[in-house]
C-alpha cells in the first residue's frame, strides 16, 4: 500500500537540514536501518541552481550537502527502511518553494500513519484549514432528502406536492413527522444526518424552529436547498446566502420545479 499526502504549507524559515537529520535519528532510535542507494529508484537530488543538481550516493552524504547549500530546492530523497523482515517502508519526500509531496508504501497500516504523522510533526507541515459547506456540490451528494416544512395544512400541502415530485426523480424523502419544538427531538436530527440533502420549505407561519433544523443541518455539512414563497422573509442570518435560493408564487410551488432540477443530483 502507497499512502501519497501534499502540504501545501511549511514554514518559510524552516531549517531543512534539521529536519531531515532529525527523521533519521527518529528512524534508526526505533531499529530502522536503511538510507543507501541500493538501486536506480533511490535517490538523493538536490537542486543547488537552475544550472546544477548534485545527487548523494546515501542518506549521510545527502545531509553532508545539504548541509553545505541549506536553501537546496527542489530536493527529492526516495529510499527504503527496514527493522525486521515484517517491518519495512519506502519513502519519498519531495520539497520546493511551495509544497512539501511524502508518500509512504508499506504493508503495515500503523507504521505507514506513524511515518507519516512523524514526517509532518518534523517539517511542520500543514494544510489551509477550508470551509467545505462552500464547496459541496451537487454531483457530490446521494438521492436522499430531508424536507423541513410547517405542519399546519398549507405547509403539508407544498410539502406533500414536492415529496410527490422527488420521489417521481429517484430521491429517498425524509421529514420530520410533526414535531415542532425549539430542541430537535433525536428522531428528527437522526433522519437530517443520514439524508445528503437538505430542503428548507418556507411557508407562511412561524419558521423558527425548521431554521433551528436548517442550522443543525448546515452544522453537519448538508447540501441546503431553500424553497421559500415569494410573498415571505426570514432570518436568513444564521445560515448565510450561498445556498440555492428558489421563490415560487403562493399555491404554485411546482413553479420553481424546472430550476429546481438543476441543483440537484438528477
Amino acid at each position: 500500500m502507497e499512502d501519497i499526502r501534499t502540504y501545501s504549507v511549511y514554514p518559510s524559515n524552516l531549517n531543512i537540514l534539521s529536519a531531515f537529520t532529525f527523521l533519521k535519528k527518529y528512524l534508526t532510535e526505533n531499529g530502522f536501518k536503511g538510507g543507501n542507494k541500493t538501486n536506480n529508484s533511490h535517490m538523493f537530488s538536490l537542486k543547488i541552481n537552475r544550472y546544477r543538481t548534485l545527487l548523494a550516493d546515501d542518506f549521510d552524504e545527502f545531509l553532508k550537502i545539504l548541509g553545505q547549500y541549506p536553501n537546496a530546492l527542489p530536493l527529492e530523497i526516495h529510499t527504503s527502511w527496514d527493522k525486521n523482515p515484517n517491518s519495512m517502508f519506502a519513502n519519498y519526500i519531495s520539497i520546493s518553494n511551495s509544497t512539501l509531496h511524502v508518500s509512504v508504501n508499506t504493508r503495515d497500516l500503523l507504521l505507514c500513519s506513524a511515518i507519516h504523522d512523524k514526517i509532518q510533526e518534523v517539517f511542520n507541515a500543514s494544510n489551509p484549514l477550508q470551509d467545505q459547506t462552500a464547496h459541496l456540490s451537487k454531483y457530490d451528494q446521494k438521492k436522499s432528502i430531508f424536507i423541513a416544512h410547517r405542519f399546519d395544512e398549507y405547509g403539508n400541502k407544498q410539502a406533500q406536492i414536492l415529496s410527490f415530485f422527488l420521489k417521481r426523480l429517484g430521491f429517498d424523502i425524509k421529514e420530520g413527522s410533526g414535531y415542532e419544538a425549539k430542541d430537535i427531538p433525536d428522531k428528527v436530527s437522526g433522519k437530517i444526518i443520514i439524508q445528503d440533502i437538505f430542503i428548507f420549505l418556507v411557508t407562511p407561519g412561524d419558521t423558527n424552529w425548521i431554521l433551528s433544523e436548517a442550522a443543525f443541518a448546515k452544522g453537519h455539512n448538508k447540501y441546503i436547498i431553500i424553497m421559500c414563497q415569494d410573498n415571505m422573509s426570514f432570518n436568513q442570518g444564521i445560515l448565510g446566502k450561498d445556498y440555492e435560493h428558489f421563490l415560487f408564487p403562493k399555491d404554485n410551488i411546482e413553479k420553481c420545479f424546472a430550476n429546481l432540477l438543476y441543483a440537484l443530483p438528477i
